[in-house]
């Protein structure tokens, strides 16, 4: 390793999204993975709920309803991040708070590449072969398009679910 790569600092993206798997993979990262000078880019890509079609022949109705479902929709994205801030400064940790809006999986990726990250951290749902086949998975889309390394946290209990408990 080059004295140019030691004395560089790491930037991680921890994806998070509210979800128990997005705060397990920021707790894992926390206790196992964290270096002293890491910053940490704290990322939600946030999906705007869609808007209703209209009962009118030539657009949208933007109702009252909808702009504040789409206010309360932007307020809970930043409450989810400042509460990780928060969980940062308890724990001393430098990061800043991203939010993008789109499809996760290529949102994660947009950013760390545009923010030169060097590792992103995401936890998993944990979902089988078929299930994420059918539905999707943001972890698994990220493994096979970032540009960098991707830690998928599992869930504790991964090897119950799929048959594979310890039978000794």
């Amino acid at each position: 390793m080059t004295e140019e790569k030691q004395g560089k600092k790491r930037t991680v993206l921890v994806a998070v999204d509210g979800s128990e798997h997005s705060e397990r993979a920021f707790d894992w990262y926390t206790k196992n993975f964290y270096k002293k000078d890491d910053e940490i880019l704290v990322f939600h890509s946030h999906e705007h709920p869609s808007m209703p079609a209209a009962p009118y022949p030539y657009g949208f109705d933007f109702s009252e309803g909808f702009k504040q479902h789409l206010a309360e929709s932007e307020k809970k994205a930043r409450d989810l991040l400042e509460s990780y801030y928060k969980k940062c400064q308890e724990r001393s940790l430098k990061c800043r708070l991203i939010k993008e809006t789109g499809s996760p999986g290529e949102a994660v990726c947009k950013v760390a590449k545009e923010r030169g990250v060097d590792h992103v951290v995401m936890g998993s749902r944990g979902l089988g072969t078929i299930n994420r086949a059918l539905v999707g998975s943001v972890s698994d889309y990220c493994l096979h398009h970032a540009h960098v390394p991707v830690s998928v946290v599992p869930p504790p209990n991964r090897f119950e679910q799929h048959g594979y408990a310890n039978q000794s």
